[in-house]
């Protein structure tokens, strides 16, 4: 009889002891305090210790009025350990469920952001890289008046650098082999849509250089006379001058085109 009061004594001490632990568990683990420890991590750069408590208040009380603010923190603490990919998708998910966040121009800039850092180097597909074009501009016509305007246009005109050598690059490579017609069209291209980049000057170069290993003579010279105007590298004007001048003395080859090789 005793040894039996002594385990029911024992069972109730437990169970009272597992009770104040677990509503001392219960507390420490209340929305608020988790989302004020993930905010204090948050200012110490601890991002990824931060992100696992700003997710568990969007997984455990998504209709809450912190839910929001979690999102958006939660996407940046992925950002800021460059998963551009994952943040990406968290960043997007803000805005799908949230659509009156207040961090909207926040969200949408660092999706755009979260795509150039995803673009490849200029010898890759640039499929991404023009994607990032796309987004940023629409952001631009979106927030004309946002204060990331000025380096938005900016990540515009790398881009858009990157792409143009891309296609210099491999009209170079058509001119290595000799095959005149494909490396034009990487030139032309360059001309009619990266016409505000650098390489405008060197596929002019590269168009003419290209009629020459044809020995078109005169649809080099007509066309360097078309474009004579438009050359803002005055130097290349010339040195594509000095290329057809050689022709005419028959002593020009690819040699002496000498970026060719570099």
């Amino acid at each position: 009889m005793k040894q039996i009061t002594l385990i029911f004594i024992s069972s109730v001490l437990s169970l009272a002891l597992l009770s104040c632990a677990g509503g001392r568990a219960a507390r420490l683990e209340t929305v608020e305090e988790r989302f004020e420890r993930a905010q204090a991590l948050f200012e110490k750069g601890k991002w990824a210790r931060a992100a696992e408590d700003f997710n568990w208040i969007v997984l455990n009380n998504p209709a809450g009025s912190l839910a929001t603010e979690a999102q958006y923190y939660y996407a940046e603490c992925i950002y800021q350990q460059k998963q551009y990919v994952e943040a990406q998708i968290e960043f997007e998910r803000l805005l799908r469920r949230w659509v009156d966040t207040k961090h909207l121009i926040e969200a949408r800039y660092r999706i755009v952001q979260c795509l150039v850092f995803q673009s490849p180097r200029y010898f890759y597909d640039q499929t991404t890289t023009q994607d990032a074009i796309d987004e940023l501009q629409t952001f631009i016509d979106d927030f004309p008046e946002s204060p990331q305007r000025v380096e938005a246009e900016q990540l515009i005109g790398e881009l858009r650098l990157k792409i143009a050598r891309k296609y210099y690059e491999s009209g170079r490579l058509y001119l290595k082999w000799r095959r005149s017609p494909p490396a034009r069209l990487y030139f032309d291209t360059i001309l009619s849509q990266y016409y505000d980049t650098a390489y405008v000057d060197e596929a002019r170069v590269g168009i003419v250089v290209s009629y020459l290993l044809e020995k078109d003579i005169e649809a080099a010279q007509a066309f360097l006379e078309e474009n004579s105007s438009s050359f803002a590298d005055k130097e290349l004007q010339l040195e594509a001058q000095r290329y057809i001048e050689m022709a005419q003395r028959g002593k020009f080859d690819l040699p002496f085109y000498v970026r060719l090789y570099e």
